[in-house]
């Protein structure tokens, strides 16, 4: 097995386990200290990466680089993914919650018109209509689904496009790792900050259960995952990255089946279906092309 197919295998494993595994604790701990603890432990597993990369290419960060590091934490961690965990919690199943946040390209192809001066083509209007598609089938109006969690998970992923568009436009000095790093210690300071002073509990009752949830999140999915993601790319290339991301719905519904017991609805296939078209029309480069 070549090196980025172990990767992109391994990031694809480690990310679709977020939303199913987070449910496990999502009635005995907040959103917010999930988030919190999940993102702090994974600044610490890509400290050492990002440290070796800073003394290899000498970089220098700048005032200039922790206030924007500062911003895309605050834009990723404390709105995007504390929303994400909101979503999980009131959701019936975690898969829609994954498929739906899984959506993103959709959305990042509308900032990367705004902010990158991209051309909006064939392939990406298809993209949003089969986006938009995929994520009305996952809400399925006519049984009751729970709204509010689809809100969440739509929210969510707007928010973490917007990101995505805005780390690619500022990352280019930092590069991939470093600036991940940065955004993921920067975010969960802030996040600190401004639970202590919301009195927000950010200490959970400690269990065995909470704390081994908790260090898979941190450790495995957050600083594991995205270490791999990022040699993914390294080692394959963009196109290598994604296909992570491409993968994690197909397989959302037999990992929720298999660690919440819940049974995946034909909707969900169907939404699947959409929603990786959606994804594939999104980031589709024909040969010549470049990669933004």
């Amino acid at each position: 097995m070549k090196k980025e197919t172990l990767y992109v295998f391994l990031t694809a494993i480690l990310f679709v386990t977020l939303e199913p595994v987070s449910k496990l604790i999502a009635g005995d701990v907040s959103p917010y200290a999930i988030t919190f603890w999940r993102f702090i432990i994974g600044s610490l597993i890509l400290l050492p990466p990002a440290i070796i990369k800073i003394k290899k290419n000498s970089i220098h960060i700048s005032k200039k680089d922790l206030a924007l590091a500062t911003c895309l934490g605050i834009l990723f961690i404390c709105i995007s993914m504390i929303v994400l965990q909101v979503g999980v919690k009131k959701a019936d199943s975690p898969s829609l919650i994954a498929i739906i946040f899984s959506s993103n390209s959709i959305f990042t192809i509308l900032f990367a018109i705004l902010f990158l001066k991209e051309k909006l083509n064939k392939n990406k209007v298809l993209a949003l209509i089969l986006g938009v598609v995929g994520v009305l089938v996952c809400a399925d109006f006519s049984k009751g689904t729970n709204l509010e969690s689809v809100l969440c998970a739509v929210i969510s992923a707007v928010v973490f496009s917007l990101y995505t568009v805005l780390s690619k436009k500022y990352s280019k000095k930092l590069g991939g790792v470093v600036q991940t790093g940065l955004v993921f210690l920067t975010g969960s300071v802030v996040l600190l900050i401004s639970l202590i002073v919301m009195g927000e509990d950010v200490i959970p009752t400690f269990n065995l259960t909470t704390v081994g949830i908790l260090a898979y999140l941190g450790v495995f999915v957050t600083g594991v995952g995205y270490a791999c993601y990022f040699k993914a790319i390294e080692t394959g290339g963009t196109i290598m990255g994604s296909i992570a991301f491409f993968v994690k719905p197909i397989l959302t519904p037999f990992v929720t089946f298999i660690i919440n017991g819940i049974v995946p609805d034909v909707k969900v296939f169907v939404a699947v279906i959409f929603i990786v078209l959606a994804s594939y029309f999104a980031t589709y480069v024909k040969k010549g092309e470049k990669d933004v």
